[in-house]
C-alpha cells in the first residue's frame, strides 16, 4: 500500500511544480493534503525526482525539467 500513496505523492508534487517554487513553498502547499509529509521526505523525493529527469533545481528553486525558464514582465 505504501506505494500506492508514494505514487499519489509523487503526483500531487508534480502538479505544484506548475510553477517554480522553493522547498518551503512546496511543502506548505502539500501539508494539507499529505498530512504526515516531512520536509525530509519531500526533498528525498524531490532528490529522486530529479535524478530521473522530471525536476529541475535552480536557484533555490524546483521547477518540472524541460519547463521553459520564462522571464515575467
Amino acid at each position: 500500500m505504501e506505494g500506492v500513496r508514494e505514487r499519489r505523492l509523487e503526483a500531487l508534487l508534480l502538479q505544484a511544480l506548475g510553477q517554480e517554487r522553493t522547498l518551503e513553498e512546496l511543502h506548505a502547499a502539500l501539508k494539507p493534503l499529505h498530512p504526515g509529509l516531512t520536509k525530509a521526505r519531500l526533498f528525498a523525493l524531490l532528490v529522486r525526482l530529479k535524478r530521473e529527469g522530471k525536476v529541475a533545481f535552480q536557484g533555490g528553486r524546483f521547477r518540472l525539467a524541460g519547463k521553459d525558464q520564462g522571464v515575467d514582465p
